[in-house]
């Protein structure tokens, strides 16, 4: 991944800063882009949730702490 665009940014963000235990639910493009490029992984389907959760890699803090301004 060469760069990271505004909404990758913020899903980083929001999963470090504001979801609970650093778990995002949510799955999009750019959420697949970033497990992709090794920044999120997926940390399952709770057993109450159809939806899949992710959390940030030691990758994604770095690039995290790279991409703030």
């Amino acid at each position: 991944m060469t760069a990271l665009n505004r909404e990758q940014i913020a899903i980083m963000q929001h999963t470090s800063i504001h979801a609970a235990r650093g778990y995002y639910c949510g799955d999009s493009p750019d959420m697949q882009a970033l497990v992709a490029a090794g920044l999120m992984e997926s940390a399952g389907k709770p057993g109450w949730c159809d939806n899949e959760y992710f959390s940030l890699t030691p990758a994604g803090h770095e690039a995290l702490k790279e991409a703030r301004i």
